[in-house]
């Protein structure tokens, strides 16, 4: 019975992960070589939250792997590739914690948006995209706080909807 649940949460994890792929990769608008919008980041969020780190880490590496054998056009970098592991583990182990100790579905929603866009989208990216392409880190930095911030509001608000309301009536 236990890898019959695996298996279904093996699956399941693998469409979040395809729906990463098509909202990052078919969906997202580039709008600058720095700045991009997409939803790409929300299906491996909800991996990690639903189905652990282990599966969410695996799902964020699939998809950015996945995403960089689609997407020819773009340079590659380790640090994306490691940006969307941690996009897909930390939020399994903030809720893993978070579940243990009782803490409320939004606290724990917001502590997965903060790590998610203030350290991975809002420190680290602007430190890659500095590697790839020679801009200023501080430069970049004032770039991305534009992009991240409104970011953050809008997928605290879908994680949340999700979690609570879409997440319950498909169990």
């Amino acid at each position: 019975m236990k890898n019959k649940i695996l298996i279904n949460n093996l699956v399941k994890a693998a469409m979040l992960t395809a729906l990463s792929i098509i909202l990052s990769r078919i969906f997202g608008i580039q709008l600058t070589q720095d700045i991009k919008i997409s939803f790409g980041t929300l299906p491996l969020m909800l991996s990690g939250v639903l189905f652990g780190p282990l599966l969410g880490a695996l799902s964020g590496l699939a998809a950015d792997l996945i995403g960089i054998m689609i997407n020819l056009g773009g340079a590659y970098h380790p640090g994306f590739t490691l940006g969307s592991v941690l996009t897909g583990m930390v939020p399994g182990l903030i809720f893993m914690y978070g579940k243990r100790k009782n803490i409320s579905n939004k606290v724990l929603i917001l502590l997965v948006i903060i790590f998610v866009y203030g350290i991975n989208h809002g420190l680290l990216t602007p430190l890659w995209l500095t590697q790839l392409y020679g801009t200023p880190y501080k430069v970049l930095l004032a770039g991305r706080a534009i992009k991240v911030i409104p970011d953050a509001i809008i997928n605290y608000i879908l994680l949340l909807l999700i979690y609570e309301r879409l997440i319950p009536k498909m169990k």
